[in-house]
Parts: C-alpha cells; structure tokens; sequence
C-alpha cells in the first residue's frame, strides 16, 4: 500500500510538471519581445531612448500560466525603458540622415480575457514623441493603441502584440514632418527624466470638475475632456429596448439633430461622443453607450469580439487620429471598459490611466552562494559602498524612493549597473553569479525570480546557523 502511494504521488507530480501547472502565482513572467521585428520601411526617423512615465510603474499587467490559469504578474527585463530602448535600437540602428527622438511610455498593461472556449490576450501602449533639435526636446505627438488576439493559450501572444503595439505608435510618426514642427517650449533630457517620473492624478479636467455638461456632442475626445462640446439645442434621443441574449433590460440609443423647418431629421453621425445635458455618451462599435464615472475614470458597458485593429488609437490628438472609435458592428457580448483620461485610449483593464498604492519600502536581498571564491566582494548602491558580501552571505537593503531605479554595481566591475523598478512586491533578489572568462572567470549581479532568491536565501541563514553552531561547539 505504500508502495501505491508513493507511486501515486510521484505520478501527480509528474503531471503537474508536464502540463505546466505548478504554482507560480509568486514568480514573474517577463515578456521577452527581442525575437520579434519592426517594420518602417518608410522611417525618417530613430530612437535615441526610451523613458518610462507610467503612473504606476509596478509591473505590465497579469498573464495566466498553465492549464489551471494560475495569475501571475508580468514585467519587462530589467525594465520597461531599457528593454523598449534595447529592443527598439536593435531593430531600427540610427542612420546619418535620421530624427532623433525619444519615446516616454505613458501607458503600458496586458491581460488576458478568459472565456468558456477561448482566450483573449490584449495590450495596450501609450507613449508620447519627443524630436531632439538643437536647443533640446520638443514634443512632437502622442499615440495610443491597443492590440488584441484570440486562442486557447494566448500568453505567448504578447510578445508579438507589444511589437506590433509599438510599431503602430512608431508609424505615426512617419506622417511627422520634421522641418515644420509647430512650436513648442524646449526641454532638456533632465525635464524629459522628471517627466518620467509618477504623476499626480489629473483631478482638474473640466469634465470631472464642472458640475454643468451642455447639451452637444463631443468631435474628439480632448473636446470632451476639457467639456467643450459642440452646443446642439435640437439634439433628439430615441431609446429602443435591446433583445440580443445579455442585453436585456438595456436599451439602444440613437441620436439625431432636429431641423429647424419640417426636414427630415438627421442621424448625429460619427462623433466621438454627446451629452444630453446631464448624461454623457461615448460611441463604440456603431453604438452610443452609457458612460459612469468611476473615481477619476469613465466606464461603460460595450461590445465584446470587435475587430482587434478598430479599438486602436483614441483620438488624443483629435482630428484624423482623433475622430470616432467605430468598429464593424458585432452582437457581441457586454464587457466592461475603461475610458483612459489621459491618452483617451478604451480598454478592458478596470485600472486604465489611475494610480494604484505601492508599497513604502522593498527590501533589496542580495546575495552570494558559496563558492570557491572566498575573497569578499564590496556592493555599491548608487555609486555609494553599502556592504561586502562574503563567500555564503547576503545584505538586506531597504528601498523607498518611489521615484527612482535602484543601481547596483559590484566594485573595481566594468559591467553597465543592474537598474530596475523594484515593483510592489515586498522583496527583490539579486545573486552574484559568476561568469566565465576567456581569461579568468568573473562575478557580476543578476536579478532572478522571487522564489528563487527566496529559497537561495533561505539556504544561507541555515548555513550561516550551521557554522555558528560548529564555532560555538568548538568554544566550549
């Protein structure tokens, strides 16, 4: 009967291996976007950098891991803006005659929708362009778009979607015509920094504050933003109850401008949006929907299965990017989206475009295994000596500026410094490894898993408590 147990166990997590579904809620999955191309053929322009000016810089977003559809946080490596700049430079290399700017990630989240028979993975990105003349950095456009798919394990998805996210914001700036830039104030690459950093959220838009919303529609969506529509006294609603299977008890709303004589009257068109003097309305997939406000958001209910590539750019320019978000009409399924008040941008994430709280401090373990080296190694946080690490030591490092990556480095090292965003989970591991030379070996950090360093951790303590023991027991 033992024997029948024992090999029962062996056998579930024989399983449990093959098909992926070990625990790995603690763990991060990084997206790995370096396989994936960039294609501009008609590109007048290069990246020098990428900055990271998210709100909330703690992570991308949530993937689903293995057949149990464990969550688990997902992350760039060892950040958003060094893996964007890397992947960008490696893709588009600078030319003599290019524009150089730099990309500031406003927004960056994936997820992925589950359903009974398949899987939805999407990614949303926003950046704003900066050109780089002669007198500094001059703000040349924003753009936001959204990229979906559909599988039955759509994790894999996101590599390609980033790339193809990020391609068609850099499209847009194939249209720019660099000598004739309008005028905007010059920054330095220091302001560009501080712009990265988080931002207050934006309590004064007109349309959160004004307790009075005319009765009009809105041609984009800065219109609505900043509560300008275009007056339309005669504006006319008619309601009809919806029947499709998950709409009832809704209704359908269509908008028309009433004549001024006894013409017939006219369908409102493609707008971005309208207010009937106290409810506002935003359209989506052919249909004007219901907007509530949600903190300092708007939600709605919409249409499920839209065509991925109509859901795209929102209109934070106005005019030709700006116009209506209009889609092939589908009897989709109700879902609920976030109105983006930042970039205008609409998606499935619930906290599109809000700040969530982080955590005040993140303990920074690094740590040394034993080794045959045992000469210690002196640890350097922000070019200041914080510690030396020893043969099977390791030092704890409390972090709490929310604004800033911390910068590792071993000391008397060539190696570029470890940076990355510490995130909001309560601790971050970084191992000396060492590498092998072609001269002589060396050691260098790498930040590695959560379990992983955990457990590494773990480890040391016991051993460091083993020798201790030995030594007192030799004492006495």
């Amino acid at each position: 009967m033992k024997t029948t147990m024992q090999w029962g166990r062996w056998l579930v997590g024989l399983l449990w291996l093959s098909f992926g579904v070990q625990p790995v809620a603690a763990q991060v999955y990084y997206v790995d976007i370096n396989g994936q191309t960039l294609s501009l053929p008609e590109r007048t322009f290069s990246v020098e950098q990428v900055l990271d000016g998210r709100q909330d810089r703690a992570g991308i977003g949530r993937v689903h891991r293995g057949l149990a559809n464990i969550p688990q946080q997902a992350d760039l490596q060892p950040s958003v803006a060094a893996a964007l700049t890397q992947f960008v430079q490696a893709q588009l290399p600078p030319r003599p005659t290019d524009h150089p700017v730099v990309l500031v990630v406003r927004g960056l989240r994936l997820g992925e929708r589950i359903t009974t028979f398949s899987e939805h993975a999407q990614v949303e990105l926003v950046v704003d362009v900066y050109a780089h003349l002669a007198d500094g950095f001059h703000y040349v456009l924003s753009a936001a778009e959204l990229v979906e798919s559909k599988g039955i394990e759509t994790t894999a998805h996101h590599p390609v979607n980033l790339s193809l996210a990020l391609q068609r914001c850099l499209m847009q700036c194939q249209a720019v015509a660099w000598d004739k830039l309008p005028a905007q104030p010059a920054r330095t690459l220091a302001e560009l920094q501080q712009l990265a950093h988080p931002m207050p959220p934006a309590l004064t838009y007109a349309i959160l504050t004004d307790s009075v919303r005319p009765r009009g529609y809105y041609p984009t969506f800065l219109a609505f933003r900043n509560n300008q529509p275009v007056t339309a006294p005669d504006l006319h609603l008619e309601a009809t109850p919806r029947t499709a299977k998950g709409w009832e008890g809704s209704t359908e709303v269509v908008a028309y401008l009433l004549p001024a004589s006894g013409a017939a009257k006219e369908p409102l068109g493609k707008v971005w949006g309208f207010s009937d003097g106290q409810q506002l309305y935003v359209r989506h997939n052919r249909h004007y929907l219901p907007l509530t406000r949600v903190g300092n958001a708007f939600r709605f209910v919409g249409f499920s299965d839209a065509d991925p590539g109509a859901v795209s750019t929102a209109g934070f320019l106005g005019g030709a990017l700006g116009g209506a978000i209009a889609a092939s009409a589908t009897a989709g399924r109700p879902i609920e989206l976030t109105l983006n008040m930042t970039t205008g941008s609409i998606s499935p994430f619930a906290d599109a475009g809000q700040s969530r709280p982080r955590r005040d401090t993140v303990t920074l373990y690094v740590y040394r295994p034993r080794g045959e080296t045992t000469e210690p190694v002196r640890l350097l946080l922000d070019g200041q000596f914080v510690g030396e690490l020893a043969s099977n030591s390791f030092l704890a490092l409390p972090w709490t500026d929310q604004e800033h990556e911390p910068h590792l480095r071993l000391e008397g090292t060539t190696d570029a410094d470890l940076a990355f965003i510490p995130g909001s989970t309560p601790a971050v591991y970084i191992k000396v490894i060492t590498q092998p030379g072609l001269e002589a070996d060396r050691e260098t950090l790498e930040r590695v898993p959560l379990k992983e360093g955990a457990f590494d951790v773990r480890a040391i303590k016991l051993r460091q408590q083993q020798e201790e023991k030995r030594r007192n027991r030799g004492k006495s």
